[in-house]
């Protein structure tokens, strides 16, 4: 009988944990999503400026943005929630169609 307590417990207590780190994950990336749709309708605007922030309730996000050519722009976005996660992703804007046109991001 201890057993099987022993096991359910555990089992409990690494799915509370997979549910933890999956809302997290999650958040990241709304934020990411957030940020990066941000920042292409500033640029649409062309009111984005090189450096900057976007707070979110749970984290903030910092970007920098560089120009590559005169038809491309890079901007590198870092978030960092409240709970300690960090993420970095890289978006490259190509002027001409208005919009982003790649996304890699780190962990």
């Amino acid at each position: 009988m201890s057993l099987f307590l022993l096991t359910v417990t555990e089992q409990y207590v690494a799915e509370k944990r997979f549910a933890k780190e999956t809302k997290a994950i999650r958040l990241q990336e709304y934020y990411m999503l957030c940020s990066i749709k941000q920042a292409e309708s500033m640029m649409i605007a062309d009111r984005l400026p090189a450096t900057g922030t976007i707070d979110f309730k749970n984290g903030t996000v910092t970007f920098n943005r560089t120009s590559l050519s005169e038809k491309m722009e890079e901007i590198t976005f870092t978030l960092k929630l409240k709970s300690g996660e960090k993420a970095i992703g890289t978006g490259r804007y190509d002027k001409q169609l208005g919009r982003m046109v790649k996304w890699i991001e780190r962990n």
